[in-house]
C-alpha cells in the first residue's frame, strides 16, 4: 500500500509500505482520508 512517510522537516516522501495487522487484541487499523499541514509554525 502506499503511504506518506516523514522523515524530518521538509522531507516527506510517498513511499510503498506493507498492509497493517492487527497484533493485539486493543488494536486498530484507521484509515485517513484527509489531513493538512498548517505552514505557520515554520
Amino acid at each position: 500500500m502506499k503511504a506518506t512517510v516523514y522523515y524530518a522537516p521538509r522531507d516527506v516522501r510517498p513511499e510503498s509500505v506493507p498492509d497493517p495487522t492487527i497484533v493485539d487484541q486493543r488494536d486498530a487499523i484507521v484509515r485517513v482520508t484527509r489531513a493538512a499541514i498548517c505552514g505557520s509554525e515554520e
